[in-house]
């Protein structure tokens, strides 16, 4: 009787190691860092622009270090940017990944310009910003009997896709009027390839002459409009005129009273 009483404490003893080592194994991968989550970084991020749709691409990776397979894997993700406005959510549903295995993928999405005109989030055209992406992260572990749930968050800078357009330099010889001028957009817009822009010269509400010139785009683009003189009267201001990437920009540009007598 004492002995089997002896090899039930022992089996019993045995159990409860199982059941600590199970539970150990099954909890240390996520304090030990061996279950990792790799959220992207800035400069990983990829932003492209076509037809009034800028698509982002952030790459991703999650590493199952651990001893357990990884089951019902999702990440779910809001896009916001530095006002809380929303860009974008969405959930992606990896399912399993193996003990020991790495999954790398990409969380890809698309907003078109248009959308966000009643969000009030022009804001983006012409200001950087942030892209807040809030991300949550769920799963089970060592056959379901573990749930992990975690919460991430990762800003992205945004650059304005028209950065600046503006006048260098205003300088005459009496016989040309030359005006420097520079059209900032960011390098998304590099595939529009450029647009044009023009230059009016006027006084009071009568155009006196224009010209017109073609812009570069993504990229600091530098130009110079030419103008013969005498003019039929002296302008009082220069309006600059494109459109980029579907949008219409207006610069005007005062000249002093004078300037050209």
């Amino acid at each position: 009787m004492v002995a089997r009483i002896r090899v039930i404490q022992v089996a019993i003893a045995v159990v409860n190691l199982l059941i600590l080592a199970l539970a150990f194994t099954s909890i240390w991968p996520f304090p030990s860092g061996d279950f990792k989550i790799n959220l992207p970084e800035s400069e990983d991020v990829e932003w492209s622009y076509e037809d009034g749709v800028v698509y982002v691409s952030a790459p991703y990776s999650i590493d199952n270090g651990g001893f357990y397979d990884v089951s019902e894997l999702e990440i779910s993700y809001e896009v916001t940017n530095y006002t809380s406005v929303p860009v974008h959510s969405d959930t992606i549903d990896i399912g399993t990944i193996p003990a020991g295995a790495v999954t790398s993928d990409t969380i890809d999405f698309s907003f078109r310009l248009d959308d966000f005109h009643d969000a009030s989030i022009v804001w983006l055209l012409f200001n950087d910003d942030f892209l807040n992406f809030a991300i949550e992260v769920s799963c089970y572990y060592t056959m379901k009997l573990i749930h992990f749930y975690a919460e991430y968050s990762v800003s992205v800078p945004w650059d304005a896709l028209i950065q600046d357009i503006g006048v260098d330099d205003v300088r005459s010889d009496g016989v040309q009027l030359e005006i420097d001028y520079h059209v900032f957009t960011s390098r998304i817009l590099e595939s529009l390839g450029g647009t044009i822009i023009t230059a009016k010269l006027f006084n009071g509400s009568t155009l006196i002459v224009q010209d017109v010139e073609y812009v570069s785009l993504g990229e600091t683009h530098s130009g110079t409009f030419s103008f013969d003189l005498p003019f039929s009267a002296i302008p009082d201001r220069m309006v600059l005129e494109t459109t980029i990437a579907g949008y219409d920009f207006v610069e005007t540009v005062p000249f002093d009273s004078g300037w050209l007598s």
